[in-house]
């Protein structure tokens, strides 16, 4: 399909839904760049620092505590998701979220000392938490599978133009000495919470989530307004409503869908893709940047310039991470990963290279601020796009929320580690190696681009209901895009990607597991 047909199966209300959901993320954008800028503000330090050779400065203890205790809370957020969700729908999350970042940050501008004002970051971290897992897989079931790259990965997107704002603001403020200097960058972080509670009530619950309750009425409201004039007419809502019931009921009588089942046979290998995707976000360079970017590009000597620098790397995140979107659903999501990983490890042996040296070059500064740049614009066009749309997809019919999980709270536990690490692996008088550190980012971003050629799956153009099939058995990396299903779960893609005049004649008696051999499947679509 090309771009046009594939955007011809898009509605402003689905554009509605999955951008109102994908604001949510400007929430994290803006908290870590904001955070990371704030460690080298003046106005911030003179309240929350102390003196350290005669400077106000955090000490590198309270650094580590700064940049790590926060995952507690993002881990609380990641770990109750999925039954938040299971139990009352997406909806009521996000009004949540929106409610739990306004005390957060409420009690960031408040704060007396640096303990409080952490305590705030904490409680806004388990929005995070809530976000990160919700607004993805949110976002895949309600798109059709031609645009589910673009909508599951919208979160990128969002994350980094919050990212921008939140270095812009901060670059405004990166010589002014008195409280506005940090209460205004801090208070910002209010306007995305309002927006979205403001916006969230003429969003549609997720018609999979509705037909797993039992709300099948409800699910076919929705999605007759989620999808184009003509497959309504057509009657293809109904078609994938009733299609959908019948592979969540058959599922229900053949799986248990169990926390413990994702350790077993069937599983398995997605939940160690799924902790392996987030991981290789994390670690090869996207973290460490996050936390100490603005810090690490002042230690080089660029002096105020560094918020001007680390503004302009999030401008050119956001781009990486649009092109990722509108690129995905085209040319796949196996060859941005690799191109992404492969400028990865470039990039970070570069700034290791230079900016652990002695001597201080015009050419040298420049060549490691352009590759910090690179640096952010190949993770969000490959790891930091994918990670997210890919962890959203890999869970099949009901195991979606529970994978999500499994690769946020990777992702977390690695941000933890890099953020506590990483100024005693840098800083003396502990490992003092300082940019040297890279060299460990450029070793996990070889690991990516080994993983993403050899075993990442290519899952541009399936249906959600097509996964289970689709990792029936193992598989090298570049025999996924072969595989032809023969499932419900095809018959749903092809429902999906029906054409808008097309006549559909359906049935649906019963559902084999498309597992088993030499079993004909009484499910049918005329296209």
């Amino acid at each position: 399909m090309g771009f046009k047909e594939d955007w011809s199966h898009s509605t402003p209300f689905f554009i509605y839904c999955v951008t109102t959901y994908a604001l949510a993320d400007l929430v994290f954008g803006i908290d870590s760049s904001i955070f990371g800028s704030l460690q080298a503000l003046p106005s911030w330090l003179n309240v929350f620092g102390h003196e350290i050779g005669g400077k106000m400065a955090l000490s590198t203890y309270q650094k580590a505590i700064c940049n790590s205790i926060i995952f507690l809370g993002r881990l609380v957020g990641t770990g109750s998701f999925e039954p938040i969700v299971e139990r009352f729908g997406y909806k009521p999350l996000l009004y949540s979220s929106a409610v739990l970042q306004c005390v957060a940050v409420i009690i960031q501008m408040t704060a007396k000392d640096w303990v409080t004002f952490t305590i705030g970051r904490v409680f806004g971290y388990v929005v995070v938490g809530w976000i990160e897992s919700s607004v993805p897989t949110y976002s895949a079931e309600i798109a059709p599978p031609s645009l589910r790259g673009f909508a599951a990965g919208l979160v990128t997107p969002m994350n980094t133009i919050g990212a921008v704002w939140g270095s812009g603001m901060c670059r405004a403020y990166a010589t002014t000495t008195t409280k506005k200097g940090y209460l205004i960058p801090t208070g910002v972080q209010l306007a995305p919470a309002v927006l979205l509670a403001l916006m969230l009530p003429f969003t549609a619950e997720s018609p999979r989530w509705l037909v797993g309750r039992g709300r099948k009425e409800e699910a076919l409201r929705n999605l007759r307004k989620l999808r184009t004039k003509s497959h309504v007419a057509a009657g293809l809502c109904e078609a994938e409503i009733e299609l959908i019931d019948k592979a969540i009921e058959f599922d229900k009588e053949n799986n248990t869908a169990r926390w413990l089942d994702l350790f077993g046979k069937k599983y398995l290998r997605r939940t160690v893709y799924t902790a392996l995707l987030f991981f290789f976000y994390t670690t090869s360079g996207n973290s460490f940047y996050a936390a100490y970017g603005p810090s690490f590009l002042v230690s080089i000597g660029l002096g105020a310039k560094s918020f001007t620098y680390a503004t302009l790397v999030q401008v050119i995140g956001a781009v990486g991470a649009l092109q990722a979107i509108f690129l995905t659903d085209r040319v796949g999501r196996r060859p941005l990963c690799i191109f992404g990983a492969s400028l990865l490890i470039l990039f970070d042996c570069l700034i290791a290279g230079l900016g652990s040296s002695s001597l201080r070059t015009t050419t040298a500064n420049n060549v490691v601020v352009a590759s910090f740049i690179l640096l952010i614009w190949s993770e969000k066009i490959s790891w930091a796009t994918h990670a997210y749309m890919m962890g959203a997809e890999f869970g099949g019919i009901r195991m979606r929320k529970k994978l999500m999980m499994v690769g946020t709270t990777s992702d977390l536990i690695c941000n933890w580690a890099v953020s506590f690490c990483s100024p005693y692996i840098m800083n003396k008088p502990y490992g003092g190696i300082g940019g040297k550190v890279g060299y460990v980012w450029g070793g996990s971003a070889a690991l990516s681009l080994l993983f993403a050629i050899f075993c990442l799956p290519e899952t541009k153009g399936r249906a959600l209901e097509e996964m289970d099939e689709l990792f029936s058995r193992y598989r090298w990396g570049w025999e996924y895009s072969k595989v032809q299903t023969q499932g419900v779960g095809a018959t749903i893609a092809e429902l999906e990607y029906a054409r808008a005049d097309a006549a559909i004649e359906y049935k649906v008696d019963e559902f084999e597991d498309p597992n088993k051999k030499d079993e004909t499947h009484e499910a049918v679509v005329s296209v």
